[in-house]
């Protein structure tokens, strides 16, 4: 019961304060704790902020997974459409997580692999993970693409997609929310695996 008054005090501080003002004494005033009581649950305040995120991760993967069927269902259609749809949901990943806590973010994103975990959670009800339908998704564009080795193709998408994130997350995390960005990256990956982009 402490444990969640704590978590919702820190999301709380998160959300209406900043997280300039996010202090282990600040967190336990709003819970209505003394600090001391605090202390016997986290040792510090990055450690119920872990909490947090992961609380947030946990709440946006039904979000992903309904969205994920969107995607399939566009993937039929527009391959353009598709990429550009799994792109705005990679950001808003990051974004989601970026906006609670900034520096946390920047510093612990390698421990939070959103994407690592809405994947496995995708597994584990039966659908295709991400590597197995990307490859999918290819081979529906088949004429479209510039090379005949689908899994090539489609590991190094997935890698540039990754990489350009997570670099963009780390060093200019601003880039995330502009839609210029969004649709450049979108380009580079049709320019990467069509022949006619």
């Amino acid at each position: 019961m402490l444990v969640s008054a704590i978590q919702q005090a820190c999301l709380k501080i998160l959300e209406d304060e900043g997280a300039g003002e996010l202090t282990t004494q600040r967190i336990a005033d709003v819970a209505g704790i003394n600090i001391a009581s605090f202390y016997q649950y986290f040792p510090n305040k990055e450690a119920v902020l872990a909490d947090v995120f992961q609380q947030q991760i946990q709440q946006y993967q039904d979000t992903a997974i309904k969205r994920f069927g969107e995607i399939d269902r566009l993937s039929r259609v527009s391959l353009e459409d598709t990429l550009a749809a799994i792109v705005d949901m990679e950001v808003e990943q990051r974004l989601m997580l970026h906006r609670m806590d900034p520096a946390f973010y920047k510093a612990y994103q390698h421990s939070f692999d959103i994407h690592r975990q809405i994947n496995e959670m995708q597994i584990s009800q039966s659908y295709p993970g991400w590597d197995e339908w990307l490859c999918e998704l290819l081979e529906r564009h088949r004429e479209r693409l510039r090379g005949s080795d689908i899994k090539r193709l489609s590991r190094i998408a997935s890698h540039t997609l990754s990489g350009v994130l997570l670099s963009a997350s780390s060093d200019e995390p601003e880039l995330l929310a502009q839609e210029s960005f969004r649709k450049e990256l979108v380009n580079l990956l049709l320019r990467y695996l069509c022949v006619d982009s």
